[in-house]
């Protein structure tokens, strides 16, 4: 779960981040561009004053360097098959050569730590692997270059920094997908295939007693469509789908309060302590409810198993009636299959609406995303990098608004000719492009520096200037209900123990514990079942230690308060 960038921290996140991940292949050519990237700078299409960071790009130094991004689920394109990444070798000199985890991101770096074969830069979450390596010597301090390329510290805010801090006082880690200021970002969603719900008469779906009965009809219409889907299960633990629903159990909930995942709060605030998330009834609302859909056959069989990949193949085919996910839908997967739907039929594609909640819960105050100004993850430079500081250098401006500009809206004179108040002004390709043959440029890939606040915000001014007919689903989708019902959790930052400390082994115990419950709650065959599958996990819970890694988590979150002056 990337509760920041997409709920967030995830996910997320992302991602919120504007990552595409890999497209389907398509015949349909993608819009010319009305220039040749290469032939035009960032410079030249910028004027200064539209750009505080114009700095930024002079003191990028030529450097190739490795990257390795520690999630299963990431793959790459080759970074001189893209425009914007062509862009930045032909114009920065900078070349960036990834390592794939291949679907065992754990293992993989467990391996190169080992073998002490790091690569030059690391992507991952923040917490216990991030200060593994720093306690074993591995990684950069990066304090000596915040001076000397300001454009980083501006953009991100020193109390932010300050938040990264390892316990000796130096910062070895960059915030990825950050905020600046107070807005909100996030990439959850409902969607609904638009064929069928309109087949079925477009009934109202804003409670679960709603979405219990359109699924009901669903099944019963379209025995070859699935209900109800949602992303897929992180570690085993991390189940999406009863995330989402946690989102509308109950007033001010959000799904990183119940995830045991890394980076996350797995507690429940009640009033400035952290309470047992099994003594928390809208958890057994929530899981209750899930565990009805799911022996009533309206949901997937394939919840604790499906890929990514899966999941996709359904959404672009439309035979998923409902999703709900907070790991990129709107960025990612939904907005992909819904761009794939309308390529075949105008008509069809996905619906996003506002977040479903259970019956006399204020919609105003359910939160499937969330948000930190931390940001979704972290980028560390290893000690394996021959030169770190040029590394730094690129980062600095890859997450400056003028490397944003490149990264996630494509080279200067592809979509846009010039710069306005820091928005690039779409030109004819991207009024006229192609959906679905845009995603396939992969714009936003390698955007591992991500500036949430500069692209959220330039995102909607740009899609303003355009047509209805124009305006990117995705963005349009954030604007008007993922941003809105995304909660600010950056106070609950850096609530992942030491792995070797007593809170971080009772931690691993309550995760592993999770696991084997919450698969339990949901295969329970009756209400009453799921109600005791919980009070006994809470009675094994205790015996673990939960009371410790509690105290501990609420001692963290209110140091965090003060640190914030909230």
């Amino acid at each position: 779960m990337k509760f920041l960038k997409s709920h967030s921290l995830v996910l997320a996140t992302l991602l919120s981040a504007g990552l595409t991940l890999s497209a389907c292949s398509s015949d349909t050519a993608s819009p010319a561009p009305s220039a040749s990237p290469a032939a035009t700078t960032a410079a030249e299409t910028t004027a200064p004053s539209a750009n505080p960071n114009a700095d930024a790009q002079s003191k990028v130094k030529p450097i190739e360097f490795s990257m390795y991004v520690n999630y299963d689920w990431v793959t790459f394109h080759k970074w001189d098959d893209l425009p914007h990444t062509k862009w930045i070798t032909e114009n920065l000199k900078v070349k960036v050569d990834p390592i794939e985890p291949n679907g065992a991101a754990a293992q993989k770096l467990n391996s190169m730590i080992v073998s002490n074969e790091l690569p030059d830069v690391i992507v991952l979450d923040r917490g216990k692997d991030v200060e593994r390596l720093q306690q074993a010597g591995k990684l950069v301090a990066l304090d000596p270059y915040l001076d000397k390329y300001p454009e980083f510290k501006k953009n991100i805010g020193e109390q932010t920094l300050n938040l990264l801090r390892s316990p000796d006082g130096k910062l070895y880690q960059l915030p990825n997908w950050f905020i600046s200021g107070d807005k909100g970002n996030g990439n959850a969603a409902y969607i609904v295939e638009k064929k069928i719900y309109k087949a079925l008469g477009s009934p109202k779906l804003e409670t679960w007693d709603d979405l219990y009965a359109y699924l009901k009809m669903v099944k019963e219409k379209y025995p070859n469509a699935v209900p109800f889907d949602a992303g897929e299960v992180r570690d085993g633990a991390d189940v999406q789908m009863v995330g989402m629903l946690y989102s509308g159990a109950a007033n001010d909930r959000t799904p990183g309060f119940i995830s045991p995942g890394a980076g996350l709060i797995f507690g429940v605030p009640d009033g400035n302590q952290l309470k047992s998330i099994y003594q928390d009834q809208a958890f057994l609302d929530t899981v209750t409810f899930a565990s009805r859909l799911y022996r009533e056959n309206l949901t997937t069989k394939d919840l604790f198993t499906q890929s990514r990949e899966m999941i996709k193949e359904k959404l672009m085919a439309g035979r998923t009636a409902v999703f709900a996910a907070y790991d990129a839908v709107v960025e990612g997967l939904g907005r992909e299959a819904n761009n794939a739907l309308q390529a075949k039929d105008p008509e069809d594609g996905y619906l996003v609406i506002w977040p479903i909640h259970k019956e006399g819960v204020d919609k105003n105050k359910v939160y499937p995303s969330g948000y930190s100004s931390l940001g979704w993850n972290v980028n560390v430079i290893t000690k394996n990098a021959k030169d770190p500081e040029a590394i730094f250098a690129y980062m600095n401006w890859a997450s400056s608004p003028e490397g944003q500009q490149v990264l996630f809206f494509g080279p200067p004179g592809m979509f846009y000719d010039k710069i306005e108040d820091g928005v690039p002004i779409p030109n004819d390709a991207y009024i006229h492009r192609d959906p679905k043959a845009y995603d396939e440029l992969h714009i936003g890939e390698y955007d591992w520096n991500g500036n949430t606040s500069y692209v959220d915000g330039t995102k909607a001014k740009r899609e303003q200037l355009l047509p209805a007919e124009a305006q990117d689903w995705g963005a349009m989708a954030q604007a008007n209900i993922s941003f809105k019902t995304s909660m600010n959790t950056t106070a609950f930052a850096n609530l992942d123990p030491a792995p070797n400390s007593e809170e971080g082994i009772i931690m691993q115990r309550l995760k592993d514990q999770y696991k084997q419950a919450i698969a339990k709650m949901i295969f329970a065959k009756s209400d009453e079942e799921v109600k005791k599958v919980v009070e006994q996990t809470q009675q094994d819970a205790v015996k673990i230690g939960y009371d410790k890694v509690l105290a501990w988590k609420t001692k963290v979150w209110q140091d965090n308060v003060a640190k914030m002056g909230k």
